[in-house]
């Protein structure tokens, strides 16, 4: 701002850029940043807090004096990074969450710093056409010709996107009764929520039967969909799963893709956790399919190493966008003629944070995140090997970066043993070197391992195997 710019406000103080210490609070925000990424394994991955500790420590610090934005980063190093999981540490194998890369983590400091609405083009003309280019790079990946798409706030919001083009290619507009949607028992509960939202009725949502891993079965959703027909219902949708966020498995798209073909209902992929596989040549075979969907769900934001949030839908529909999304709009909202993303989709206001996707891409290159696919692969497949080594059972037919293992010991009940597999997550978590979940899967309880790190190494993996072992045989025999 200008000297010559500055003056009183009327009404009131108003806020002084200048007198902010910019430059100082800059230079320490550098410093933080920095030191969470050289500081990778100094902290531990799980801080040993809990909520009501929490809770005590920042109660009162929202007060109308501001301490001013060096104080506030200093309070952020004394109280919130403490408390913070270590999601960057190469051991934090949970749930669905990356460790981002530094590019994309700088990135989105500028989209905030900068505030465009990425709802519209003339209010955000350069973020839009990142997002536009990166549309078509993710439409080639996936082998979809003439895509649509945009960015949106998670996957459950690009799954509820995805259902309500469905339903209007189906109706015509507004939801009616005895739709019909159907995905399978392995599914991300998300995607009844999303449907739920949508207009369609709990009774709607059909799970289908799962195999092996939790691998859709087609017999089963043929049979279902035809059977749905006869009695006068209205199937419209079917949600394959491209990697399940429980145990990795894929389901099998072509064989699904065909029947949808053949009943004409629409088909949507999500992919939101195992589609970054497809970056690799000999996993592409596997997803084949895909490109003959009706649209399809990615979360950059998980397998891609972009910070939380960012989701991409893509769609080969544009034409139905529009019309599930037409509505009369303020008559101060500016327009050029093209469809903006806030005509075809459900935010108006609408954070650019395909520009953190951008950057990321830019400055480390489809290079990079390949290789650490591949590398979060093969440790998974090692993890396994090392596990079964040392006396735990492991769920075969791992064919991504999730692993699932269990430790059986003879002579303890099926409830016991499933309590047992939380003991041993409860201790490792609790010793702070280690992150993850367990799952249900088949009636059982499994330790669960997804491997979505930049940062993991052979070493990580040999040393968490070790201590899995040790935790395991201490917790069996302490368990009743």
């Amino acid at each position: 701002m200008k000297e010559s710019d500055q003056g009183a406000a009327v009404g009131g103080e108003a806020f002084d850029l200048a007198s902010t210490g910019l430059e100082e609070a800059a230079a320490k925000a550098a410093a933080i940043f920095v030191s969470i990424y050289r500081g990778l394994e100094e902290r531990p991955v799980a801080p040993p807090t809990n909520r009501a500790a929490l809770r005590a420590m920042i109660a009162g610090t929202v007060v109308d004096e501001g301490v001013g934005l060096v104080q506030a980063l200093e309070d952020f190093e004394q109280w919130v990074l403490p408390g913070s999981m270590g999601t960057p540490h190469p051991l934090y194998l949970g749930l669905v969450n990356s460790s981002p890369l530094p590019g994309a983590a700088l990135g989105d400091l500028l989209i905030s710093s900068l505030n465009n609405n990425g709802g519209a083009f003339h209010q955000s003309p350069a973020m839009t056409t990142c997002e536009e280019e990166l549309v078509h790079a993710f439409a080639r990946l996936f082998g979809m010709t003439a895509a649509d798409g945009m960015f949106l706030p998670g996957g459950t919001f690009a799954t509820l996107q995805a259902i309500v083009l469905a339903r209007v290619q189906a109706t015509g507009g507004p939801a009616q009764s005895g739709l019909r949607l159907y995905t399978s028992e392995a599914a991300h509960f998300s995607v009844a929520r999303a449907a739920m939202v949508a207009g369609v009725a709990a009774e709607g949502v059909v799970s289908i039967p799962v195999s092996g891993r939790g691998v859709m079965n087609v017999s089963a959703l043929e049979q279902r969909i035809r059977c749905d027909r006869e009695e006068g219902a209205a199937p419209f949708a079917v949600v394959a799963t491209a990697g399940t966020t429980a145990t990795g498995a894929l389901d099998p798209l072509a064989d699904i893709a065909a029947l949808c073909r053949e009943e004409k209902i629409w088909l949507h992929v999500d992919a939101c956790y195992g589609g970054a596989a497809m970056l690799l040549e000999p996993m592409r075979a596997r997803f084949a399919g895909i490109e003959q969907a009706d649209s399809i769900a990615i979360d950059p934001h998980k397998w891609f190493f972009i910070p939380v949030t960012a989701a991409l839908l893509l769609t080969v529909h544009r034409d139905v966008a529009q019309r599930a999304f037409a509505t009369t709009a303020g008559s101060y909202i500016p327009t050029d003629g093209e469809l903006d993303a806030w005509q075809r989709g459900i935010p108006t206001t609408r954070r650019s944070s395909g520009l953190a996707v951008w950057m990321a891409l830019r400055a480390h290159g489809w290079r990079t995140i390949r290789a650490a696919v591949k590398s979060n692969i093969e440790l998974t497949r090692l993890l396994e090997a090392l596990l079964a080594e040392r006396g735990f059972r492991v769920l075969e037919g791992g064919e991504l970066s999730i692993a699932c293992a269990r430790w059986e010991p003879r002579d303890r009940t099926a409830d016991a043993i499933d309590r047992l597999q939380d003991a041993i997550a409860r201790d490792v978590i609790s010793s702070g070197k280690a992150w993850f979940s367990t799952t249900r899967h088949a009636g059982c309880t499994w330790l669960r391992f997804n491997m979505l790190n930049l940062y993991t190494r052979e070493g990580h993996v040999r040393r968490l195997a070790d201590l899995l072992a040790t935790t395991a045989s201490r917790a069996a025999t302490q368990a009743p």
